[in-house]
């Protein structure tokens, strides 16, 4: 009997329930086990049975002559047959609340009641496309949003939607894009961070009883989905680790939706315990036409072209569990010769079977029914003409729950071979090679080639002859496929008269030569970071000591010449003179002058996709230490001038800004081990100009817009803190904010203020707003009009950070002094020169050396504006800006007073790790120029660059951020 469909039909059509047994064939049972000679039995979309079994007597048999037989593949990430949300047109104005007047109100970017199965049809032009690549079942979501819902899993091929569903709900998709969300928040990828990490507290929080407070959709659906597989987008090898570090905070393990890069740091990816799902979507070869094109050629970049298609064999030599997916695939066409070029680069064929089968069936659980032909499983099979991963290996079939979908129609005898032709009574050599899909033919008579041209339908051949010998005359003959073998008749010649052609078979092709196999490419080495001056290997601790410099100490001692200083396992151990070398290496000293690493009080390089969360007045949640790019090479720059740790700073585009991070110059380290250990946790605040989008265009419309109103939202988020302190303390089931817990964070002085200031009246402002709630302002960072109110600063317990001589960039530092750092000095506020730019802080020793100039400070106090002075502001002085025992082993040695312009960086250490050294700088920018070199000639031969597919040279510079910087590009919308 049969189930009915559900309606009544309009057709008498009924289900085919026959027994199908394919025999004859060599079956992939799974990625590792073959069965060579076996059978394939099928029913109703499922297997009956598989292997060395006996074909039932009822079966329908079809006989596999030899084919190959694999499991359909499975992609866990497309949008096919669920329509994509479109992006509303701009508003004119920015829009600050959701859209949303539903009960689903959350942020616009939050969709977790978004069902794909919901929206799920058959309609959907990509069908063909993946059934042709051999996928038998895809994973299908709406594509849009930071929380995008549930994804409904399904088998591909002919069928109503209702037949077609595996799991209604199958995964939990996540990503850090806002999609087509029209409302402001979040502006950058730290705020995208910050709204999934606070979402999934008030996901918690909701299921433990904030229902009984309010009714949300998004919230009850969340609840509902968290437990499912949950798969995050991610735009590069660095958004990994970030999304992990939600994920181990939310107690998920998430799948890791890749970019292409995670080779670069594949044992962090490692470190995740979490699946991948690959794209293999690769650069495009530059196009070099002259040496402006080598030298504007990134490295890094041209090292990704080179390196990119092996992705998934640097993941695998770390036991990263992988899936590969036609997801960024452009040419989805080119899918399955992706997959042989994997082969090909060293990835072995059960790695590459288990990354389409099995592994993407484990993580949406359903590895009992998918990725393998065992009894029970889903009749979704492929027939190969022969090993998947020949280069002369058709796709025959695509069998999907049973119903089989040709995907390329080969004709039922194999016509290659050997032929005499006879034509005109003189004979020829008529030889059909090439593959099964495309034979071609050639036509030669006494080692002399004529041309042919050979087409073949499914009943008939015909080719078209220019003979050897003859380049005048054509012929054409037309003939029946059945008769291949052995056929006659009368030629067309291009006159239209007949002449007589016999064609008569000789013998099969003889097989090629065996080629020797084709070894792995030679390929580059990764660099860490992955950026130029990067290296292969991560500097590490030894011991120095460095012999007769003078050393600037910043302690009572004052400068001291001929002294020696020794590092060992990261920290400062001796100084003195004559000190025992021990195992230390040696460093000569004699003549150059040792300091501290420059600190750098208000730095916003090494950061990824911007720099501002713009879209509150307040953004407390965010945290710079969230989006750190450890690739920047800048760090490497600043490093070059001295510069060995800085405070990552939010923008100053609203009134409270984000939380800051703190970092050490650990050049080839990954963004947790370049965080200071237990630093003083910081924030940015700011007054002015930017918070009040006085240069916004003509339609801001966020509060505040005005000077008043600035000090309003300090007051209203200051008291709201305290009010949110009662709720937890009577509240057992609070929920926790993670905006007012960083409010009250300050108030509980457990985390300190940066403040951008400018103007006299706001600095006072701010004082008052502090002493009211009973805290202090750390730091007025900025503070050009500090000289008007050093006393005031100084009797609050302020630190200043100012610029040398840097102003007239906007109205409100019209009154700016360069005597202002001296003043503030005098005046006994603790002061630091800082960049706020990433070429500035190349020089800042320069800057601080202007302080002599202006207000005749003395050159040791002069130094500790950037060195010193920024590590009591920062509260690290415990650990740096003195040389003396068991301090931070972060040095520099100079060639010259290091305040005067003519003193470059010889040596500089971070944590007792030689992380850059004048003497090897020459070797180092050999080492890139080679590289680019190899690689440009690796790529000018390649085949993409030989087909013309290639890509121009990139010539536009980096972005680098300031204290106002929007990053307008940072959404893809």
């Amino acid at each position: 009997m049969q189930a009915q469909l559900g309606y009544w039909q309009n057709d008498t059509t009924t289900k085919d329930q026959s027994i199908y047994a394919i025999k004859n064939i060599t079956l992939y049972q799974d990625y590792k086990t073959v069965i060579p000679d076996a059978v394939l039995v099928i029913q109703n979309g499922k297997v009956l049975e598989s292997g060395k079994v006996a074909i039932p007597k009822n079966a329908v048999v079809i006989d596999g002559k030899g084919k190959f037989v694999y499991p359909s593949f499975i992609d866990l990430y497309t949008n096919i047959g669920v329509e994509k949300s479109e992006a509303k047109q701009a508003d004119s104005r920015s829009i600050y609340l959701p859209n949303t007047a539903s009960a689903a109100a959350y942020n616009d970017a939050v969709k977790a009641y978004s069902r794909a199965v919901d929206q799920f049809t058959n309609q959907g032009k990509d069908y063909e496309e993946y059934l042709n690549q051999g996928f038998g079942t895809v994973l299908s979501f709406n594509q849009d949003g930071i929380v995008r819902g549930s994804a409904v899993l399904y088998n591909l091929g002919n069928g109503k939607p209702a037949e077609k569903i595996i799991k209604e709900d199958a995964a939990l998709m996540l990503s850090f894009d806002k999609g087509s969300s029209r409302q402001s928040y979040p502006t950058s990828l730290a705020g995208s961070i910050a709204l999934l990490r606070q979402f999934y507290l008030d996901a918690d929080w909701y299921e433990k009883g904030g229902s009984a407070v309010e009714k949300n959709l998004n919230l009850e659906a969340f609840n509902q989905y968290k437990k499912l597989p949950t798969i995050i987008e991610t735009s590069e090898k660095w958004d990994v680790l970030r999304a992990d570090k939600i994920g181990d905070e939310a107690l998920q393990q998430f799948v890791f939706m890749g970019s292409g890069n995670e080779y670069q740091r594949a044992k962090e990816m490692k470190s995740t315990g979490g699946f991948f799902l690959l794209p293999l979507e690769y650069p495009k070869p530059y196009q070099i036409n002259d040496a402006l094109d080598v030298e504007n050629a990134n490295v890094a970049e041209l090292k990704h072209w080179e390196l990119a298609p092996y992705n998934a064999m640097f993941l695998q030599k770390e036991n990263v569990d992988f899936a590969f997916t036609m997801n960024k695939l452009k040419d989805k066409s080119s899918f399955l010769g992706k997959i042989r070029e994997l082969y090909k680069n060293g990835l072995s064929k059960e790695a590459i079977l288990k990354s389409l089968t099995e592994n993407p069936a484990k993580i949406v659980k359903s590895e009992t029914t998918l990725g393998n032909l065992r009894k029970g499983s889903y009749a979704n099979f492929l027939l190969f003409t022969e090993d998947l991963f020949s280069k002369d290996a058709v796709l025959q079939e695509n069998w999907v729950t049973g119903k089989n979908f040709v995907v390329n129609k080969l004709l039922d005898q194999d016509i290659r071979g050997v032929y005499q032709l006879t034509i005109n009574n003189q004979n020829y050599d008529l030889k059909i090679a090439g593959s099964l899909l495309k034979p071609e033919a050639k036509v030669s008579q006494e080692k002399k080639d004529g041309k042919v041209k050979l087409n073949v339908s499914d009943y008939k051949m015909a080719l078209e002859l220019v003979l050897p010998k003859d380049s005048v005359q054509n012929y054409r003959i037309l003939y029946p496929l059945a008769d291949y073998k052995n056929t006659n008749g009368f030629a067309l010649n291009k006159q239209g008269n007949k002449v007589p052609y016999s064609i008569t078979f000789v013998k099969n092709n003889e097989a090629e030569t065996k080629k020797e196999e084709e070894k792995p490419k030679e390929i580059g080495k990764i660099w860490y970071p992955f950026a130029a001056f990067g290296s292969e290997n991560v500097p590490t601790q030894k011991d120095y000591i460095i012999r007769n410099a003078t050393v600037w100490t910043n302690t009572s001692k004052g400068i001291v010449k001929n002294y020696d200083v020794k590092i060992s396992k990261g920290k400062i151990v001796e100084v003195g003179t004559q000190l025992s070398k021990g195992n230390a290496e040696e460093i000569d000293g004699t003549n150059l002058h040792l300091t501290n690493g420059i600190i750098d009080e208000h730095t916003h390089i090494g950061l990824s996709r911007g720099v501002n969360e713009a879209g509150s007045n307040s953004s407390a949640e965010v945290r710079m230490s969230d989006v750190i790019n450890p690739d920047d090479v800048n760090f490497y720059r600043q490093i070059v001038g001295g510069v060995t740790t800085a405070q990552q700073l939010h923008g100053s585009a609203n009134p409270i800004g984000g939380q800051s991070s703190i970092v050490k110059f650990a050049w080839g380290e990954n963004a947790e081990n370049m965080k200071f250990p237990n630093a003083p946790q910081f924030i940015k605040f700011a007054l002015g100009e930017n918070v009040k989008q006085s240069n916004w265009g003509n339609n801001p419309n966020r509060f505040p817009q005005s000077r008043g109103g600035v000090e309003q939202a300090f007051d209203f988020w200051f008291t709201r803190a305290l009010e949110y302190e009662k709720e937890k303390q009577t509240n057992k089931n609070y929920r926790k904010d993670l905006r007012l817990e960083t409010h009250l964070e300050i108030l509980k002085s457990k985390r300190y203020i940066t403040c951008h200031s400018y103007v006299q009246s706001e600095i006072n402002m701010f004082m008052k707003i502090a002493e009211k709630f009973n805290f202090k302002v750390n730091t007025f960072t900025h503070i050009l009009e500090g000289y008007k109110v050093a006393d005031k600063m100084k009797l609050h317990g302020a630190n200043a950070s100012t610029f040398s001589d840097w102003w007239g960039y906007k109205e409100e530092v019209r009154e700016a002094i360069p005597y202002n750092a001296a003043i503030l000095l005098k005046s006994g506020v603790n002061t630091a020169i800082n960049s706020d730019d990433a070429e500035m802080a190349r020089r800042l020793n320069q800057e601080a050396g202007k302080l002599v100039k202006y207000g005749n400070i003395s050159q040791e106090e002069a130094w500790k504006t950037v060195t010193l002075n920024p590590a009591k502001m920062l509260k690290l002085d415990h650990k740096l800006g003195t040389i003396e025992v068991g301090k931070d082993a972060d040095l520099v040695l100079w060639t010259d007073n290091p305040l005067s312009i003519y003193a470059t960086v010889n040596k500089t250490f971070v944590d007792g790790k030689l992380i850059f050294d004048a003497q090897k700088q020459a070797e180092k920018d050999e080492m890139v120029k080679n590289e680019k070199n190899r690689i440009i000639q690796k790529m000018l031969f390649s085949d993409d660059a030989k087909k013309g597919n290639t890509q121009s040279v990139k010539t536009e510079q980096k972005k680098l951020y300031h204290c106002d910087t929007l990053e307008e590009d940072f959404h893809q919308h």
